[in-house]
């Protein structure tokens, strides 16, 4: 499926995508680098470590000629694009990661991989027509360490990320720019993954210890699917859309050495309410007891440094009103299939936002709405 949202002049848009990981060839690689390093050519790559999940990696290493030495290209790479059995349902989710590094990365707005390459194939009749991929930094290279649901965050690198989603947010904040993103919402509406998880899932795992702290009300699948669609039409009224991350959760962090937070995989980049962010990363990130003794103070964070970009920033009572409807969209976690995550990840994250739901009495503010 094509996406409307990228621009058809990018050069990177006329290059066949390979079909599989194992197809990244020094031709193709050489072709994907030289558009912004000129000369370049790849003389030899080897495959190594591949990492699947919404999306397919493979780790590289590069021999270059000359030119590709001048440009100071790393000698490791990570190539990421859509090579799963449901890649096809959601191909736009990949263009939106192209997205990003094109157009918003480059503005150093969160600390993130630098990308490479990053294109979608235009071209009508091509194997690969409507694939995305990137070329990104081995963040290896930067003796960076990876987050996990069982290391949770201290107050601090929370309060540094807010800081960071507050600058990504005002940047397209209200703006028409937000339209290329897809529907308000993202996956909500956009790809219906969410949503059939809970059909195919949610009887059964709601009743699984990792939900226990699920008030009585949620325990139907009628429930789960109202909740979320309350939720959706919430974010489709709101006054205060923005860019959004869509999925930051500990698996998609990565700390430099000093432990300064960054963001991995923009697939789920969408336009919707600023609480989606904030509420799914701060809940997501801290064991219940931390959380609820922060997250009031970090929301107030991320609000004073909203409001010295140029929006208008929600007052506080509105914010955590947000917030606390926002809490809804994180039990997806109870029906994340451990083909996507390690079991101990998806306990560990339900079972936050299980806590949350009832200690923000989420059901009562949405749907009594």
């Amino acid at each position: 499926m094509m996406s409307a949202a990228i621009d058809q002049s990018w050069p990177e848009d006329d290059i066949a995508l390979p079909m599989a990981l194992d197809a990244v060839t020094p031709d193709f690689l050489t072709a994907a680098l030289a558009i912004r390093y000129p000369g370049t050519e790849v003389t030899n790559v080897t495959l190594g470590r591949q990492v699947r999940g919404s999306g397919s990696k493979v780790r590289l290493l590069l021999e270059y000629n000359d030119a590709g030495h001048h440009h100071r290209l790393p000698p490791t790479l990570w190539f990421k694009g859509g090579y799963e059995t449901h890649s096809d349902g959601i191909r736009n989710s990949h263009v939106h990661e192209t997205i990003f590094y094109r157009e918003i990365a480059p503005r150093g707005l969160v600390n993130t991989p630098r990308c490479y390459f990053a294109g979608v194939d235009r071209r009508e009749g091509s194997p690969s027509f409507g694939h995305a991929g990137q070329l990104m930094e081995d963040l290896l290279g930067r003796n960076a360490s990876f987050g996990h649901a069982s290391r949770s965050l201290s107050v601090e690198q929370v309060s540094q990320l807010l800081t960071m989603f507050a600058r990504l947010h005002a940047h397209w904040w209200n703006a028409p720019e937000l339209a290329r993103l897809g529907p308000i919402g993202g996956s909500l509406r956009a790809d219906g993954i969410v949503l059939r998880q809970i059909r195919e899932g949610w009887n059964d795992c709601a009743r699984k210890p990792m939900a226990a702290d699920l008030p009585v009300e949620m325990r139907g699948e009628e429930a789960a699917l109202r909740g979320m669609a309350l939720l959706s039409a919430y974010d489709a009224a709101s006054k205060t859309l923005c860019v959004n991350h869509g999925d930051p959760h500990p698996a998609n962090l990565f700390f430099e050495p000093d432990g300064a937070p960054g963001l991995l995989d923009w697939q789920r980049l969408m336009q919707c309410d600023w609480g989606h962010d904030v509420t799914y990363f701060t809940i997501g990130a801290m064991e219940p007891g931390e959380c609820a003794r922060h997250e009031r103070d970090l929301l107030a964070h991320y609000l004073r440094e909203l409001s010295t970009y140029d929006v208008a920033a929600p007052d506080f009572d509105a914010a955590w009103l947000s917030y606390r409807k926002h809490a809804m969209y994180g039990l997806v976690w109870v029906v994340v299939p451990p083909k996507l995550h390690r079991i101990e990840a998806i306990e560990i994250m339900a079972s936050r936002f299980c806590a949350a739901f009832r200690r923000l009495r989420t059901y009562d503010v949405l749907f009594s709405a």
